[in-house]
């Protein structure tokens, strides 16, 4: 399976609307949170953080392996869905999208999606 990322603005690094996600090397998915990871514990202004879009590729078997697998602990303590992958030994690969995506989960974002089309108009 796959999924997309961008960098992660300074209003979205606290916002736990912004899921963030953290890579090894190659790509493959550690964690993904609703909190700030990965912590920054001496301030160093160095941590690369990123927003996960929730795009996903994935083959038909590993949708249904997912489908068929129940939520997993950290699935239900964070309220995120590919943690199920990863708790199973899944791997998800995160790729580089080329711009932002305004995602609609809440009243606030509706309100700037809004507003983002009216500008297209």
């Amino acid at each position: 399976m796959a999924t997309l990322a961008v960098p992660c603005s300074d209003e979205d690094v606290a916002d736990p609307n912004a899921v963030k996600v953290v890579t090894a090397l190659d790509g493959r998915a550690l964690y993904f949170s609703r909190a700030t990871i990965p912590f920054d514990r001496d301030k160093s202004g160095l941590a690369a953080y990123r927003k996960h879009l929730g795009i996903y590729a994935y083959r038909k078997a590993a949708l249904e392996r997912f489908a068929s697998l129940p939520p997993s602990p950290l699935e239900r303590t964070e309220q995120l869905e590919q943690l199920r992958l990863l708790e199973n030994g899944i791997g998800l690969y995160v790729a580089d999208a080329p711009r932002d995506t305004i995602g609609v989960d809440t009243e606030e974002d509706l309100v700037r999606a809004a507003k983002a089309l009216e500008r297209q108009a």
